[in-house]
């Protein structure tokens, strides 16, 4: 009985696979650096994590500066929820499906990890023939 009651609470942890920020970054639809301002609840297990974004890294098509960002998560910490402390500046690399933006605690990193990963990724560019080319 103790074994089956302690295989339930492993079973409901949240658990992320080790990546590091430049591969959650090539691996993602879209990065961001933003101040979480309000986390509106949406049914029992879904809630929608409002950010003001500071920066964007990715995705910048769909994702401006300046403006708020609605990303779709789990409510709860055991499901992977994206954090909720409010004020707080975060790093989320974000998923993107039937026009939303989705993300959790596994997609979080600190600001200046975004931005290191973000720095260190190579860069493509055209050279004077027109042909593509990576530079580091």
């Amino acid at each position: 009985m103790l074994g089956t009651l302690v295989c339930a609470t492993v079973a409901a942890a949240c658990s992320c696979a080790p990546r590091s920020p430049g591969e959650a970054l090539r691996e993602a639809d879209g990065a961001v650096v933003g101040r979480l301002v309000k986390v509106v609840p949406h049914g029992h297990l879904r809630a929608v994590y409002r950010y003001r974004v500071l920066h964007v890294y990715k995705g910048g098509d769909a994702i401006r500066a300046g403006r708020m960002l609605n990303v779709q998560s789990a409510r709860r910490a055991a499901a992977c929820a994206l954090p909720r402390r409010t004020g707080h500046r975060y790093g989320i690399f974000l998923s993107r499906g039937h026009g939303r933006w989705f993300g959790g605690i596994c997609g979080v990193v600190q600001p200046a990890r975004m931005r290191h990963a973000a720095e260190s990724r190579p860069r493509v560019y055209r050279r004077a023939s027109g042909s593509p080319a990576c530079a580091g």
